[in-house]
């Protein structure tokens, strides 16, 4: 069988054919990798470069976000961008793929206001459709799980900014994307938490060391195995370190007996999603491999909230006071 380059080139002059090569090599190494170019966008968002990410958009962009809100055109565009800025957001890809002039990709987005709210991240889809090397249209879309969890979180603080801040939470409801209206909703947001999350974080705290002296007592591992975090490390007061596996352990074979533990003097001190909690705790009746151990200890406990919202120790340190 005869090649058909062969044939094709019988009947065209070979510089010609060159040429018709060239060309064709040439077309298909300057069409663009638009999956790189999201990318590309992306990180333009993370890296707060507002300049090099207008770059990537059609003069008469469309952006569509969550069925909220539609902007158009460059300059509606950099406001988006310029309060993304102010609210610190920052995107993880999940997955992408692209067909024809378009790419669909999954999302994940952290920023300042979902912290304020205690949402870790949220999930989200993107539907880029391209111009040439151009996005002329980005379509935001919020997945069950995402829209579920907003509405759980958002609940709350437009009740309290409805009654306590009805100016303010209404002019940020109406304002739009621009960077002064995310400093309104991220000042509202900052207050709401201090004025109603942090008094309710301090008694579940509270609440935990409480349910740790009776664990204690019970021998009840089971909670401390919720309420430790893996990476756990106990420091007693004789200077020796301990694992979370060694505590429980510990706490299962029933080495350690006591008739109660009362704790008080407790000192609550938070830092977002982390938090120092101090206090005393009186034992009776305490042994250790017959050991009298009874007495007064104070003891500091660092505990960090985890991806569920959840509070796990992950250091405590004990000392012992002295009797007098």
């Amino acid at each position: 069988m005869k090649s058909s380059t062969l044939g094709f080139s019988m009947i065209l002059p070979l510089p010609l054919l060159v040429s018709l090569i060239m060309i064709a090599f040439l077309f298909s190494c300057s069409k663009p990798n638009l999956g790189d170019i999201v990318r590309e966008h992306i990180r333009a968002v993370n890296s707060d470069d507002i300049e090099k990410n207008l770059t990537f958009f059609a003069d008469d962009i469309v952006f569509e976000i969550f069925d909220d809100a539609r902007i158009s055109g460059k300059n509606q565009l950099r406001n988006l961008m310029e309060s993304d800025v102010v609210n610190r957001a920052r995107l993880t890809i999940i997955d992408m793929e692209a067909e024809g002039d378009t790419v669909i990709a999954r999302l994940t987005e952290k920023n300042e206001g979902y912290r304020l709210m205690g949402i870790e991240e949220a999930p989200f889809r993107a539907t880029y459709k391209f111009r040439g090397r151009l996005l002329e249209k980005v379509k935001l879309e919020g997945t069950p799980e995402g829209t579920k969890l907003w509405g759980e979180k958002f609940k709350p603080f437009a009740e309290w900014a409805g009654k306590e801040r009805p100016q303010e939470f209404s002019k940020e409801e109406t304002g739009g994307y621009t960077a002064e209206n995310a400093r309104l909703f991220l000042s509202l947001l900052q207050e709401w938490r201090d004025k109603t999350q942090i008094g309710s974080v301090e008694q579940e705290l509270i609440r935990l060391e409480n349910g740790w002296n009776d664990a204690t007592v019970k021998h009840d591992w089971a909670f401390f195995d919720q309420i430790l975090a893996d990476d756990y490390i106990g420091t007693d007061f004789d200077g020796n370190v301990g694992t979370k596996p060694q505590f429980l352990e510990s706490l299962k074979s029933g080495e350690s007996v006591m008739t109660s533990s009362i704790t008080d003097d407790m000192k609550v001190r938070i830092y977002g999603d982390a938090a120092v909690v101090t206090g005393r705790t009186t034992t009776v009746n305490e042994q250790y491999k017959g050991k009298d151990l009874s007495g007064q200890y104070r003891w500091t406990d660092m505990w960090v909230k985890d991806n569920l919202g959840r509070w796990r120790c992950v250091a405590e340190h004990v000392s012992k006071i002295a009797q007098k």
